[in-house]
């Protein structure tokens, strides 16, 4: 059996070996395909590879492609494990390598494939359980994360412990997942993923889906009665770029997943859900305070303070946390949230003295606060307005009952981010990552199975979301405002 070289090597030697052709065209602008994925993760064995796919779009099918691949071709020994919610998870990757075991791993092979774990001649292959006993356990060079975004987050963090390269052959993650929960593992791990040198692949339903037949889209005629004609038609639309086609991207396609259970799927599941788990555009949102909000078009990489505008500081001062947003507005009334600066533990006079630091040479018009920040801290008997005070940090708060309503607050960030007339008017630059994650995870209470306007509390987001609020309830709401400069005496 001969080592494949190239990326059409491994589709050969996959379709031959295998019995799989895998799919291998992009319908989406910055997509790729698990063809891509699997070409990448097995011709670089030194980097760590992740993908962001569909339900039922052939992740974990290419991962244990992966492994079996590199434990086929490879002269070093080599660890490897499964992680996932759960063992009935994890096992369905386990249950694809025992199958490849039968195929391509026979020579390999010490022992059959037991329940939890495979002895080959150069190795083993090994289920382990969601906990943190087993994830501080043996040393690894391979760690298959499988639904990353069901995965325990202190479990999920603690795994990484377990790599260690050994005789030459480099420890990495191969992490895989659909992401459908804001805030959770998955938006941690696309967010994060060129800061840690993770490589992303990406592809939904259509580079996944499998190809609709002629004498079943009958040329267009057929896709009128076919349950999946809207999103199939406006995507075949957008790829050609003919607004008139008749015939969905179905008749493109080239993958495995089946066109019945698609349809299944798009009849079950809401608009959101669909184009969250299986179109991968982003994750569910359901029960968001901010659902509107979208880093495709409210987030700039490239913006700066620019001094030409005027700047204002929003504050919130958690119990432990504390968050600090500069804030900028143009003529037109857009918003633009250009820096931010969270921290926990730290005093209120050395947070004063940081933000005071931070962009010393600008001007600031204020500083907006929770008016929480008047009452006394019981040991010292000064306010955190009065320390920010006696540091050169007056602070500026609402006092009035509809200033401090939570929801006037959040209408009005609503109002910005997707107006009821015009473009959007709020946006925050790329560098602000914590503010643009308490965004995408800021959740509503739910009373009697309903969610109501009124966030969860508490929840790590409402800080960053609090500071916000803070700024436009004190420059864009009807209240009154007052600034105090109180000293120490």
């Amino acid at each position: 059996m001969k080592r494949p070289t190239t990326r059409q090597d491994l589709w050969i030697h996959v379709r031959e070996y295998f019995g799989i052709e895998l799919p291998h065209a992009v319908f989406t602008p910055g997509h790729s395909t698990p063809l891509d994925f699997l070409a990448e993760a097995f011709l670089h064995p030194e980097w760590d590879v992740a993908a962001w796919a569909n339900r039922g779009g052939l992740k974990t099918l290419s991962a244990s492609i992966v492994a079996a691949l590199e434990f086929r071709f490879s002269e070093m020994a080599l660890r490897g494990r499964v992680l996932s919610g759960s063992e009935h998870q994890a096992r369905n990757l386990y249950q694809y390598w025992a199958r490849w075991c039968d195929r391509v791993l026979q020579t390999r092979l010490r022992a059959p494939p037991g329940r939890l774990l495979t002895r080959l001649d150069n190795g083993d292959f090994e289920i382990l359980a969601a906990s943190q006993k087993q994830v501080r356990g043996a040393k690894v060079q391979r760690l298959f994360r499988d639904e990353v975004d069901e995965i325990d987050p202190d479990v999920l963090a603690a795994s990484v412990g377990m790599l260690a390269s050994t005789g030459g052959a480099p420890a990495r993650t191969i992490d895989t997942s659909t992401w459908h929960r804001p805030g959770g593992p998955m938006s941690q791990l696309v967010a994060g993923a060129a800061e840690r040198a993770i490589h992303l692949h990406k592809w939904n339903v259509w580079e996944a889906l499998e190809r609709c037949p002629p004498e079943r889209h009958e040329g267009g005629r057929g896709c009128r009665s076919c349950p999946l004609a809207g999103p199939c038609i406006e995507k075949a639309r957008e790829f050609h770029h003919e607004p008139a086609r008749a015939v969905g991207i179905a008749a493109d396609c080239c993958g495995l997943l089946a066109i019945d259970d698609a349809i299944k799927q798009f009849r079950h599941w809401s608009i959101q859900q669909w184009q969250a788990e299986a179109e991968c555009r982003r994750p569910s949102l359901g029960g968001l305070v901010y659902p509107a909000f979208d880093r495709s078009i409210h987030v700039r990489d490239g913006l700066k303070l620019r001094s030409a505008l005027p700047t204002w500081r929003a504050i919130d001062w958690g119990w432990k946390d504390f968050v600090c947003l500069w804030i900028q507005a143009d003529k037109s009334d857009c918003v633009y949230v250009v820096d931010e600066y969270w921290t926990d533990s730290t005093t209120t006079a050395d947070n004063a003295r940081n933000i005071k630091a931070r962009h010393p040479d600008v001007r600031i018009e204020a500083t907006f606060c929770d008016p929480a920040g008047r009452n006394r801290n019981d040991q010292t008997g000064y306010s955190n307005i009065q320390v920010f005070q006696g540091c050169g940090v007056p602070c500026t708060y609402a006092t009035s009952a509809r200033a401090r309503e939570i929801r006037n607050g959040i209408n009005l960030i609503r109002s910005f981010l997707k107006p009821g007339a015009g473009p959007p008017r709020l946006f925050v630059a790329g560098r602000c990552r914590r503010l643009i994650e308490a965004f995408e995870s800021y959740r509503s209470r739910k009373v009697n199975g309903e969610y109501i306007d009124e966030p969860v509390k508490p929840q790590p987001p409402e800080h960053g979301m609090d500071a916000l609020r803070y700024y436009f309830v004190n420059r864009h709401g009807p209240v009154r405002t007052e600034t105090r400069r109180l000293s120490y005496a």
